[in-house]
């Protein structure tokens, strides 16, 4: 058990954040260590064996318990552009580099400083065919790790990333809502099976055994990869990151409610006509700053336009929505079948 303590200062500054190069790196952990791969990660590991990808194939390769924190960089905002993050990578100081990548190739001590509840058989260094692909000099391994996540973005996440992101913040909006009705620590230990509040932490069920002290924020990030939750730079202030798993099924579902969250759905139902910002807070009772937010992810998705008519600006949903909001037909009997 390892139990990530919630001061006054650090609930205060939990916030959710969508990590696209984070997902990244949810997808080779995952790759590496699913037993029963999914669709979604034997697509991965092809991708890894096409030869196009030999630093990021040797991580997963080397991969046992600690993954080097710059592949997980930080969110400044709730959904940065992957084009900022792979910018993180590429221009981490190569100091960092050297002292994380030490860590992972030669475990030990370098390892263990980092994550100070590994026991002794995770603390072993890598094999020795990985380090070919990762000692080549920190400038250049920064720069080809940028290189090669930016190519794995774009085959594997990118033309996807509309669907997951709208999947994500349907996700965090449902548990706003628990913690709005039942509190923050029931909404905490309610975004997973194997977290538990208690006494004042939040409990993740592990092999292993620690605490993660201090007062430095936490930052929620959904990923579709992981199945279980994931402590990224927990020691650390500043990148500290607590993955938490999002089913499937809520990206891949023939109903649209979930993967929209209600809000949207909502806004998205009035634009059967046209509607400026200000009528459509007005409808739903919200600011005009947050239906604006809504709007933009909308129009991101492909499913609402907009068309200015002097000085105002009216959105109506396209027939991309209108197809997505009929009535979903019955399901059929083989659609609870996992797609593995």
């Amino acid at each position: 058990m390892i139990d990530l303590h919630m001061p006054a200062q650090r609930l205060a500054g939990l916030r959710w954040a969508i990590s696209p190069v984070g997902e990244l790196a949810a997808a080779l952990v995952a790759a590496s260590e699913a037993p029963k791969a999914s669709r979604r990660h034997r697509h991965i590991r092809a991708l890894l064996s096409s030869g196009h990808l030999p630093t990021l194939a040797a991580i997963a390769r080397g991969y046992t318990t600690y993954l080097p924190e710059l592949l997980t960089p930080a969110p400044g905002t709730f959904l940065p552009a992957v084009e900022d993050q792979l910018h993180a990578v590429a221009t981490t100081p190569a100091g960092t580099v050297g002292t994380q990548f030490t860590a992972f190739l030669t475990g030990g001590k370098a390892r263990s400083s980092r994550c100070p509840w590994l026991r002794d058989g995770q603390l072993a260094p890598v094999d020795e065919q990985v380090r070919p692909h990762i000692e080549v000099g920190e400038g250049k391994l920064r720069e080809r790790l940028a290189c090669e996540l930016h190519w794995l973005w774009s085959k594997a996440i990118a033309p996807h990333w509309s669907q997951i992101t709208a999947g994500f913040e349907g996700f965090v909006e449902r548990h706003g809502a628990v913690a709005a009705r039942e509190g923050l620590g029931s909404a905490l230990a309610a975004l997973h099976s194997s977290l538990l509040w208690q006494e004042g932490a939040l409990r993740v069920t592990s092999d292993f055994d620690g605490e993660v002290g201090g007062e430095h924020p936490v930052t929620l990030i959904p990923s579709l990869f992981l199945d279980r939750v994931g402590l990224h730079a927990p020691l650390r202030p500043g990148e500290a990151q607590l993955a938490i798993p999002v089913a499937a099924s809520d990206h891949i579902v023939p109903h649209v409610a979930p993967v929209l969250g209600a809000t949207r759905l909502a806004i998205l139902h009035s634009l059967a006509e046209p509607r400026t910002t200000t009528a459509l807070a007005t409808l739903h009772h919200l600011a005009p700053a947050t239906v604006s937010f809504h709007l933009s992810r909308l129009l991101a998705a492909d499913l609402v336009q907009r068309k200015r008519d002097g000085r105002q600006v009216h959105y109506r949903h396209t027939a991309r929505a209108r197809t997505i909001l009929r009535p979903a037909p019955p399901a059929h009997p083989s659609s609870d079948l996992p797609n593995s």
